[in-house]
């Protein structure tokens, strides 16, 4: 398992986008901004239409990448490929397409629908999105790479509103702890659901949907990294700029629940300095990770 990634500085706001064919009221300047509600949408499904290439301002380490609030289907794919020059000639790697969706477990007769389902005939799990918060791509590298230039393939030709949707790209630094945070993180969804009552008793509710809260800690963690990379994370992104938090990276099933764009909603400085500037050993450091949306 794969230690707790947070994604930081991402470099997305330096870059160039180009290449599909998108919506001109939804164009594919909207993958700069962190409103998950502000997506780019492309004209069609056709491989032409959904593909756009990302030049950055000089050579990144990546992880992983996120492709935040997109409408893919179950059926969805992606393929992620990356170039040695601005034309996009010349090809260092290419990830294959890769599935969206959890796949149907066909061992398991449990999981099997009806053969009338399409979910059957696609051997893809549905997706429940009952706040239309969109599905994350959370792409981690199995070995990091170092890229400029970057290409994004979509492959949902058979996606029922006619067209893919996106929203903020984050290809950010990773900061992986060389400890993993305490095995009891809190996660909770706190609701945005607004709710009236009449003086009658009846209540009448404002459904707004719900965001994930994360809490984590570490009864240890090296100096080095507390005083250098934590600290640099929360000078630069303190409570306004996102981050991409990812409890478990390496779990595809359930580890999209605890992944997630998110924004420092407490700053740890104060623990910081009990735990090395005051020498308190029993000062537990952690942050408090809320949704944006």
């Amino acid at each position: 398992m794969r230690n707790l990634t947070i994604y930081h500085d991402n470099a997305i706001n330096s870059a160039v986008l180009s290449g599909g064919n998108w919506q001109p009221n939804l164009p594919l300047a909207n993958l700069y901004s962190p409103r998950t509600t502000k997506r780019a949408r492309s004209v069609t499904t056709q491989a032409e239409d959904t593909q756009f290439r990302v030049s950055l301002s000089e050579g990144v380490l990546f992880y992983g990448i996120q492709v935040i609030s997109t409408n893919l289907s179950s059926a969805g794919l992606y393929r992620i490929s990356w170039y040695s020059d601005a034309a996009f000639t010349a090809l260092v790697g290419q990830t294959p397409f890769i599935a969206v969706g959890l796949s149907i477990d066909w061992t398991n007769t449990d999981e099997w629908f009806a053969w009338e389902s399409p979910n059957f005939w696609l051997g893809a799990v549905p997706f429940s999105d009952p706040d239309n918060q969109g599905r994350d791509i959370r792409h981690t590298f199995s070995t990091p790479i170092i890229a400029q230039y970057l290409k994004f393939e979509f492959d949902d030709t058979t996606n029922s509103e006619g067209f893919i949707e996106l929203g903020y790209l984050y290809i950010g630094k990773a900061f992986i702890p060389s400890i993993n945070v305490d095995p009891e993180p809190q996660f909770a969804r706190v609701s945005l659901t607004s709710v009236q009552e009449a003086v009658g008793g009846g209540q009448f509710f404002n459904r707004r949907g719900s965001r994930k809260k994360l809490q984590i800690t570490w009864a240890v963690l090296s100096k080095t990294e507390v005083m250098g990379d934590l600290d640099e994370i929360i000078r630069i992104h303190d409570v306004d700029k996102p981050v991409y938090v990812d409890l478990d990276p390496e779990d595809t099933d359930l580890g999209r629940k605890t992944a997630f764009l998110a924004r420092l909603s407490q700053l740890p400085e104060a623990k910081l300095l009990q735990a090395y500037l005051e020498n308190d050993t029993a000062a537990t450091i952690g942050f408090e990770f809320i949704q944006v949306l």
